[in-house]
């Protein structure tokens, strides 16, 4: 199926440290935000992927995408103040809705393999909504506002999910639109799919496909990459 790629990198935290925003820290003299979309080069029916950015980066993204030889970025749009609001600008785009899936993935997410993409993409021709998980290794407890255990959750029952995540383009403009309508604001692109009443299937996904948001995890990416 033809699919396409949000990437939404519009945020600008700093809580990795420096002043540059965590997408253009560079690992191996290449930008995060560069090595998430370079997952994609080989993914044969990924034929488009548009970034959401904020105001004061698109130049500089710009220039990196032509820097990098980023040719199936095929549009770089100026997202919003939150996640949520970015990937709405990105299902709006041409390049999406012309798309018959589309898979929504973190700028700072840069290690998901070639495997765990096609098989992404196959599950979601099938299912419609798709996302990659690991079952928690720790014990998850849920607790009050008071700072109390109030319940010990089975981890049989409970996934620990990451991205790319993947719907069929119409179930994910749907549920972007109707999340709107009804002020739902979500964690993440499944939620809103959950919400409009839409079954969102998991596969397994990968120890190694972290989300790079403090330096710790910076130190773990670059042990990665070697």
């Amino acid at each position: 199926m033809q699919t396409s790629v949000i990437i939404p990198a519009a945020g600008l935290g700093k809580r990795i440290g420096g002043e540059l925003p965590k997408q253009y820290i560079e690992i191996n003299n290449i930008p995060l935000l560069v090595h998430s979309i370079k997952l994609f080069d080989n993914i044969d029916d990924v034929e488009s992927i548009v970034i959401p950015v904020h105001s004061e980066w698109f130049s500089y993204t710009k220039d990196l995408i032509k820097k990098f030889d980023c040719k199936k970025v095929k549009e770089i749009t100026i997202g919003g103040q939150e996640r949520q609001e970015s990937v709405n600008a990105g299902l709006h785009l041409k390049a999406v809705q012309e798309s018959e899936l589309v898979l929504v993935h973190d700028a700072v997410r840069p290690f998901a393999s070639q495997a765990l993409l096609n098989k992404l993409i196959e599950a979601a021709e099938e299912y419609g909504a798709v996302v990659p998980a690991l079952k928690p290794v720790d014990t998850i407890k849920e607790v009050s506002h008071k700072g109390y255990v109030t319940k010990t959750l089975e981890r049989e029952m409970l996934i620990q999910v990451q991205t790319p995540q993947a719907f069929w383009s119409n179930v994910a403009v749907d549920a972007y639109e109707k999340a709107a309508k009804a002020g739902y604001r979500g964690t993440d692109d499944a939620a809103l799919v959950e919400f409009n009443g839409y079954k969102v299937y998991f596969i397994d996904g990968e120890p190694t496909n972290i989300k790079i948001t403090t330096p710790i995890d910076l130190e773990f990416a670059k042990l990665i990459l070697k």
